[in-house]
């Protein structure tokens, strides 16, 4: 059960109870109702008085735990849980024990106030003023433990929202991180669209798919029978396992190819230093199937 539930839940009993005096509680693990007297409530534990009857055995400094140290075991209709505690106080008549139980442990609880009915029994009635005060613990002040939850439960609302304010904070944040690399991603495409192409093609050995080839395609900026070639920017690649190689963002130009099959050690190119390969910005340049085996120019 949440500690908000639990809270709410405290709040209707206190509000609706009549004038009873039996206290009763219910533990995790454990869902047995115990009747008890609470004496004090607050955020780290709750004290309670539980009547002899009610107790099965004790465990004092069972536990390595400086605040609870103690195990009780609480027996109920034959059923029977363990309670991690402090052990406060054992009186013999009438035969009772105080606890100190810690607040997380405590799943519900009723709270009677004293008026109709009495948490000693009729061969009890008998004994001295003295005694009677002793087994009955001090009311509890109802107002402040509801003022008290109220403000327990405003804290943690706010606390609540503030997380919620984070989180809805970064949502936003990831959202227009998104956004901004999508735009980034669109404007690089259509960047590349405008000013770059693509050149494509496929090696072949004896007519069937070369793998591993190494291909490379060189722009030539200056070429002719009479002038002296001249080149520029280059770029290189390995087919696939079908033979196939793909160049992009290649700038517009015209393109020597190359190619470097597997065990050579030196390119190999067709005799003419002409542009074999004519980029267009936007456009994929799809080159005709080149046969490595034909030795031209090393």
């Amino acid at each position: 059960m949440s500690y908000r539930f639990f809270c709410v839940s405290f709040i209707l009993i206190l509000t609706m109870c009549t004038e009873t005096y039996a206290d009763t509680l219910k533990l995790e693990g454990f869902g047995e109702k115990i009747d008890v007297k609470i004496l004090e409530m607050n955020e780290e534990f709750i004290k309670v008085v539980v009547p002899q009857r009610e107790i099965g055995s004790l465990g004092i400094k069972s536990q390595d735990d400086d605040k609870y140290p103690d195990t009780v075991f609480i027996k109920v209709d034959d059923k029977e849980g363990k309670v991690i505690c402090k052990i406060v106080k054992i009186t013999k008549e009438p035969g009772s024990i105080t606890l100190q139980i810690p607040r997380e442990k405590v799943s519900a609880i009723q709270i009677a106030f004293p008026g109709t009915e009495q948490d000693t029994d009729s061969n009890q009635r008998g004994s001295s003023d003295e005694r009677r005060k002793e087994s009955v613990p001090p009311p509890v002040d109802t107002e402040r433990l509801k003022e008290q939850i109220k403000e327990e439960l405003r804290l943690e609302f706010e606390r609540k929202q503030g997380k919620g304010d984070i989180a809805i904070e970064e949502k936003i944040k990831e959202e227009l991180r998104l956004e901004f690399e999508d735009k980034k991603q669109m404007d690089e495409e259509l960047f590349e669209v405008e000013n770059y192409g693509k050149v494509t093609g496929r090696m072949l050995a004896k007519g069937k798919p070369l793998p591993g080839c190494q291909v490379k395609i060189m722009m030539l900026e200056k070429w002719g029978i009479f002038g002296k070639p001249k080149e520029g920017l280059r770029f290189e690649t390995i087919t696939d396992e079908n033979g196939r190689y793909l160049f992009e963002k290649v700038p517009p130009g015209g393109y020597k190819i190359y190619w470097k099959p597997p065990g050579e050690t030196s390119w190999i190119r067709s005799i003419k230093m002409e542009p074999e390969i004519f980029v267009e910005a936007g456009e994929t340049y799809h080159f005709r199937d080149r046969e490595t085996n034909i030795r031209t120019v090393n």
